[in-house]
């Protein structure tokens, strides 16, 4: 049975979602429409759904970043953290840059980073792990294309010095750290810190950012059957759903509602709903042909819902131009 992950953020409502804080000094950080970055040349869709994360290249050295305190790793324990990351084709610097955009902290200490390198002569950008920030590179980023980042995460047992961190790029071990004396984790911190103000141009997108206990797998971009388990744009434009599988886990309060739409906050009366009422009992609705003009907006509730929505025939779909073409066609209104 597909299990939910411990915590999960899509970004498809518009905002930071479940992250607890937002520290954006200077306006740097957003969460634009896929109809926004449709109008940015030569820039991308979301990695899914119709929102994701953006922090344009801030020109300064202030947080541009989402902070969460459930990212939760004891001593002796392994987490991964997955997310998406999408780095714009004009992303540069005037001067060599390292910074990072994603911590792990322990008490507002810094025991574990991921952090870019864009070096000013070529705009070449590398990624690498370190204690508090990378000192070594082996990783080049093709910009304008989606990564999948993973960290994977033993914490420090208690005074051995056995802690250890391996970075993945796009399902890969790049790199590994090892003897690390790291704390237990109290935080998650993902988005730009310690940029130079030379840092000025292009922007990054993150998105479906994952804390686990286990790996979470690589989340393909254009899949038949999407696992949702917070609520979450399915698809953007027309298509069609076939199947809805709730999976309980043990509540008997999953709820979903499947609804036309493409903005978060729509009212509109759901296409379909569903759920389940009792303890350990999964529901499976097959063959229904449901039709979505705008898109298909999964709102989902309970303890801790799992939702496995298989569509078809949709517009907006397989590529980054799919869908930036159908945004740019977009009506005002559904039709």
């Amino acid at each position: 049975m597909t299990l939910p992950y411990t915590y999960n953020v899509s970004f498809d409502q518009g905002g930071k979602g479940a992250f607890d804080t937002e520290t954006d000094v200077s306006g740097a950080l957003d969460f634009p429409h896929y109809t926004d970055l449709a109008r940015v040349p030569n820039g991308a869709s979301p990695y899914r759904g119709a929102y994701c994360m953006r922090i344009a290249a801030p020109g300064n050295n202030a947080d541009h970043i989402l902070t969460e305190g459930d990212i939760n790793i004891t001593a002796g324990s392994t987490a991964w953290i997955r997310f998406a990351l999408f780095i714009s084709d004009n992303f540069a610097a005037t001067a060599d840059d390292i910074f990072n955009i994603f911590e792990l902290q322990a008490s507002s200490t810094v025991e574990t980073a991921i952090s870019l390198q864009i070096t000013a002569a070529t705009d070449l950008v590398e990624i690498g792990i370190g204690e508090t920030e990378a000192s070594a590179f082996n990783s080049t980023l093709r910009k304008n294309v989606w990564h999948v980042i993973e960290l994977s995460a033993t914490i420090d047992a208690g005074t051995t010095n056995n802690g250890t961190s391996t970075l993945y790029v796009n399902g890969n071990a790049v790199q590994t750290l090892s003897s690390l004396n790291q704390g237990a984790i109290t935080d998650g911190v993902l988005g730009t810190r310690g940029t130079l103000a030379t840092t000025d141009a292009g922007f990054l997108l993150f998105d479906e950012f994952v804390f686990n206990t286990v790996r979470a797998s690589i989340p393909y971009r254009w899949v038949e059957t999407r696992q949702i388990q917070t609520s979450s744009f399915v698809f953007v434009g027309p298509g069609t759903v076939t199947s809805v599988k709730t999976i309980d886990g043990g509540s008997g309060d999953v709820t979903v509602e499947l609804i036309d739409a493409d903005t978060y906050g729509i009212t509109n009366e759901p296409v379909w709903s569903g759920g389940t009422s009792a303890a350990d009992t999964d529901t499976t609705e097959q063959d229904l042909d449901l039709k979505f003009r705008r898109g298909c907006l999964a709102v989902v509730g309970g303890t801790s819902p799992v939702v496995l929505v298989t569509m078809k025939k949709m517009t907006a779909w397989g590529s980054d131009g799919a869908v930036r073409n159908y945004a740019l066609n977009r009506t005002p209104k559904p039709v």
